[in-house]
């Protein structure tokens, strides 16, 4: 069995279809490590947070990334498999990749990238052998077959009825392996500081910063709310600490834009360094400062760009760059169909 694998097991095109939200008798959860444990006391006690000043027409060159690192995944779900008890089994049709762009001579030039064709889904239910056969016939039609893993219900990882989770599954396997990508081209210099478009999570290089644009957790006590929604561009709060399963990190959150009227969470940013790359400044509350200044120097100031006030411009760059190197996904999934006479 090679192609015809989707085929054999029900496999249909698919209509764009609006997603459905997984079903309230299935309690999905345990899928992201433990919490951190956070130290909001780190730079201030927790009852004198105030913000904290960091713009300054003055950089310091030693605080200015050289080197910006960001990933892309552009995808869909192509088909629904069905095993023998009939559990749903979306399949996952991507491109993901990872750039790295650098500063040369006041240019930004792209040094590197990597893009790849998936074909992500749950095999645990399928004959291996099968897999096996299907994996190597995508390979030799220039993609590769990456497998996930069920959801967790109740506890333990099993499969389930339930078509949200399981679909669920296969996006969240396929930005896993994008910010596999995305450290493989950050691995391509370990000695100039680099900007990360996201959270550093288990990313390991010595001179790294994370931006984070997207708010998820809670990470603040309510002085720290305070402080948050009264920022002002160009300032940020008071550094805190997270001790997580992986590298310990200082964080802080940075306004790097926000006129008025706008939403009160908007243009804030929440930076990432490693306890490890603080130390080897000195522990330095200044140098996140002058970080913080450096940042505010590279926002982006597209008007035009929905997310410029969250955005770096060169981070805005290397996501164009990337995305010139991209098919469209319905042209993708076209030829996905094509080959696989689905």
């Amino acid at each position: 069995m090679s192609l015809d694998f989707l085929l054999h097991y029900g496999g249909r095109r698919l209509w764009q279809y609006v997603e459905q939200p997984p079903l309230d008798s299935s309690e999905v959860g345990g899928e992201e490590e433990e919490g951190p444990k956070i130290t909001l006391d780190f730079e201030l006690a927790s009852d004198a947070w105030e913000a904290r000043s960091v713009a300054s027409d003055t950089l310091d060159p030693a605080t200015m990334p050289r080197r910006f690192i960001d990933g892309c995944h552009y995808g869909k779900t192509v088909t629904c498999l069905h095993d023998s008890v009939g559990h749903p089994i979306p399949v996952r049709l991507a491109e993901i990749g990872g750039v790295s762009m650098r500063i040369e001579d006041r240019a930004l030039r792209r040094e590197f990238a990597h893009i790849e064709r998936i074909v992500c889904f749950i095999v645990d239910p399928f004959p291996w052998h099968e897999i096996e056969d299907f994996a190597a016939s995508l390979a030799g039609i220039g993609m590769r077959l990456l497998p996930a893993l069920p959801p967790i219900v109740d506890d333990v990882r099993q499969l389930t009825y339930d078509y949200a989770s399981m679909d669920q599954r296969t996006y969240t396997q396929a930005q896993v392996e994008m910010r596999v990508l995305e450290e493989l081209a950050l691995g391509q210099d370990t000695k100039m500081l680099t900007l990360v478009d996201g959270p550093l999570g288990r990313i390991e290089h010595p001179w790294v910063i994370g931006a984070v644009k997207q708010h998820r957790k809670n990470y603040l006590h309510p002085r720290g709310w305070q402080v948050f929604y009264a920022l002002k561009p160009g300032e940020r709060t008071p550094a805190f600490r997270l001790a997580s399963q992986s590298s310990p990190l200082v964080s802080w959150y940075l306004k790097l834009d926000g006129p008025n009227g706008a939403l009160p969470n908007w243009g804030v940013v929440r930076v990432e360094i490693s306890c490890d790359h603080f130390e080897r400044m000195g522990c330095d509350f200044g140098y996140l400062d002058r970080v913080s200044n450096s940042l505010l120097h590279l926002r982006c100031r597209q008007g035009s760009y929905t997310r410029a006030p969250v955005s770096l411009e060169p981070i805005v760059r290397a996501e164009d760059s990337l995305k010139s190197l991209l098919t469209s996904p319905a042209t993708l999934a076209q030829r996905f169909y094509h080959l696989t006479g689905l």
